[in-house]
């Protein structure tokens, strides 16, 4: 049995976290009996305010569905500058984490959420002198500079550009969550270190019955949207669809928590948007049966170049899997919703809101069949169970 170790900070068990990609992946691995699986994270939770799974003040050792969870006491931040000490301190305690002899890992897999997690996790493999696999989620930091949180060509971008070619030069592999390898063929990287592994579903767990946390008025056309709500998500072009559309019987329900929240509620006070509900975050679990539940599931992105790179949003995957019509808002490469026929696309508001008032007047058989058409994407694409016969064959490799 071989000893794989996944590092990510955010990567706490699903009743704290959204982010389930690494316990789906391992609940899959795990059955093929070749690996013990370990996972280090951090205590707080990205995504809230002020809330931590767990409050030891060190580390605390837990036991998930068969994962060994390694839970690393994590810093609190609502700001970039506190988010930005968190990851340093987190990356630091995981550069000179230490193993038992039992535990000790045969590869090291780090997703990068943030690339001082990354460089914290190469540190450790060399001191391990173990493989190091690379997870790429983010492009680092070119979605800073994107998204205009740092200068492009500035200290700090210049600085993360010297560690991210650094850390891509010295993986074993490299995983991208975006089907495009442009960026990094451009940095020189070859082509025979990169693999696609997308964000996935996990359809036994998600097709599971739970209650309806969410009151959903049936007399109207109740449109969802599940997630973080950040500078990324969006959220403002929502709000003015909404407004555009306050005459239909539309109620729109934006679930979640995040540093925008407070700025859009007070948006929809302000400005009279009586067709917007905004609700606390629900646990993960709870989340497919509101999908299921909903007339039409909705999602936007920023229109920055990054998303020409390929993109894989975990909430696009959960919402085929939950066979409801998608409203989405942005430019992505693929243009996954035109491509499977599974919703409606705007790419400015007019297109927004055409899309949004065709699904509202659509018969529901009609609705129907653009839902299917996702859910039969996702089953035959991303199902947890097909994707981690691809990681474990990257391991493999890896291991030989």
């Amino acid at each position: 049995m071989k000893n794989i170790w996944f590092i990510n900070e955010y990567d706490l068990p699903p009743e704290f976290s959204k982010f389930r990609r690494r316990y789906d992946m391992s609940k899959y691995l795990l059955k093929k009996k070749k690996y013990n699986i370990h996972i280090l994270c951090g205590s707080f939770i990205h995504g809230t305010e002020n809330q931590y799974a767990y409050k030891e003040k060190y580390q605390k050792n837990i036991e998930y569905q068969g994962v060994h969870v390694h839970i690393l006491r994590g810093v609190a931040y609502s700001s970039i500058l506190k988010r930005v000490i968190s990851m340093t301190l987190f990356g630091l305690k995981v550069a000179f984490f230490k193993f038992s002899k039992e535990e000790r890992p045969d590869v090291i897999f780090s997703s990068s959420p943030h690339l001082f997690a990354a460089l914290g996790a190469f540190i450790l493999a060399k001191r391990n002198k173990t493989k190091f696999i690379l997870e790429v989620r983010d492009l680092w930091p070119e979605t800073w500079v994107q998204m205009g949180i740092i200068k492009q060509k500035g200290i700090i971008h210049r600085f993360f550009l010297l560690i991210e070619k650094f850390l891509y030069i010295h993986a074993n592999k490299i995983i991208f969550l975006g089907s495009r390898f442009d960026y990094f063929l451009n940095l020189g990287i070859p082509k025979d270190k990169l693999e696609y592994i997308s964000n996935g579903v996990d359809l036994e767990e998600f097709d599971k019955k739970t209650s309806l946390m969410i009151p959903l008025n049936k007399n109207k056309f109740n449109i969802t949207y599940t997630g973080a709500m950040g500078k990324a998500n969006n959220l403002n072009i929502i709000l003015d669809l909404a407004k555009l559309v306050q005459k239909e019987k539309i109620q729109f329900h934006l679930i979640g928590y995040g540093p925008f929240k407070s700025s859009l509620e007070k948006r929809v006070l302000e400005e009279n948007i009586n067709n917007v509900l905004f609700h606390n975050p629900i646990n993960k679990n709870m989340v497919p049966e509101v999908l299921r539940n909903s007339d039409a599931l909705i999602m936007a992105v920023l229109d920055i170049d990054l998303y020409k790179n390929g993109v894989s949003f975990n909430k696009l995957f959960e919402y085929w899997a939950a066979s409801k019509p998608i409203l989405f808002y942005g430019r992505i490469t693929p243009d996954y919703i035109h491509e499977t026929q599974s919703g409606m696309v705007g790419k400015n508001i007019e297109d927004f809101k055409e899309g949004c008032i065709k699904l509202y007047n659509m018969p529901e058989s009609e609705r129907k069949i653009l839902g299917d058409n996702g859910r039969r994407y996702v089953e035959e694409n991303f199902s947890w169970e097909k994707l981690a016969d691809k990681v474990d064959a990257i391991l493999d490799e890896v291991l030989k």
